[in-house]
């Protein structure tokens, strides 16, 4: 592998701080791409530059990726899917990794549950889902599930609960994108940078749009999950220039991925 990179030209590889680092490190060494072990990137270098491998990776925050690689400062990427649908950006996506698998999802006060929807805990939630396509989610990812019987009224109901609903987000994008598919009217969309489950304790507002793991946060804070949005993982992209200047690094570094990723999908 190492061999094959010293051929093409080096690749400049941009990769998100915080919880996906370490599988996004993990994913490139299984590929063959990097030999260093994580404890080289505990300390506050934002770029390193590996000769012998024919890479450069940049550690930017994961909000900034698709950025980088957009305008050229990457040739690829590694970004999640909530990022890449909340501020798109012109990028190929060829590969989803697999990994830092979350759940952006509507959630509600317990409290408004039980003035609205007696007996909610004894109901299935609906389930919002992407329509993915070759190469990733479609340009309109976000798309009902059909629901039987009376379940899509007692959400409807719910939603309707107010006659203006605030939602408080920082995904203000994807949250407008979805009540509008649903067809509900007069939602206030009010952007938060942080502890958005502080919002409906607070009175702030009724809803919100927010991204999980486990749930344990939501239900700490006397919050109910009412449907999932979208499911997030993290994606490849690469610049459009690079697939240009640079086809055979391009080309390797997706098929050894690609395989690394079926890989890991087997054990």
């Amino acid at each position: 592998m190492a061999n094959e990179q010293k051929k093409v030209k080096k690749l400049k590889i941009a990769i998100p701080k915080g919880r996906v680092l370490k599988d996004s490190l993990g994913l490139l060494r299984k590929s063959g791409f990097i030999r260093h072990p994580d404890s080289d990137y505990d300390s506050r270098r934002l770029i390193f530059d590996y000769e012998e491998d024919g890479i450069s990776l940049l550690i930017v925050k994961p909000w900034d990726v698709p950025t980088f690689v957009e305008y050229g400062a990457a040739d690829a990427g590694i970004s999640g899917k909530d990022v890449l649908l909340e501020k798109p950006k012109n990028v190929y996506e060829p590969l989803d990794l697999k990994i830092g698998r979350c759940r952006i999802v509507a959630a509600v006060s317990r409290d408004l549950i039980k003035r609205n929807m007696p007996g909610f805990n004894n109901i299935d939630r609906m389930v919002i889902t992407g329509q993915s396509q070759p190469g990733g989610f479609s340009s309109s990812p976000l798309s009902v599930v059909p629901v039987e019987g009376g379940l899509k009224n007692q959400y409807l109901k719910l939603y309707y609960s107010k006659a203006n609903l605030r939602v408080a987000t920082k995904y203000v994008r994807i949250t407008r994108d979805f009540f509008n598919k649903k067809g509900v009217p007069n939602v206030q969309i009010i952007k938060l940078y942080g502890n958005v489950e502080l919002a409906p304790i607070s009175g702030l507002c009724d809803f919100i749009v927010d991204l999980v793991s486990t749930g344990e946060t939501l239900r700490q804070n006397d919050l109910a999950e009412i449907e999932d949005v979208a499911v997030v993982t993290s994606r490849l992209i690469v610049n459009r220039a690079s697939l240009k200047i640079n086809p055979g690094g391009i080309a390797s570094l997706i098929d050894n991925l690609k395989r690394q990723v079926e890989k890991n999908a087997d054990i």
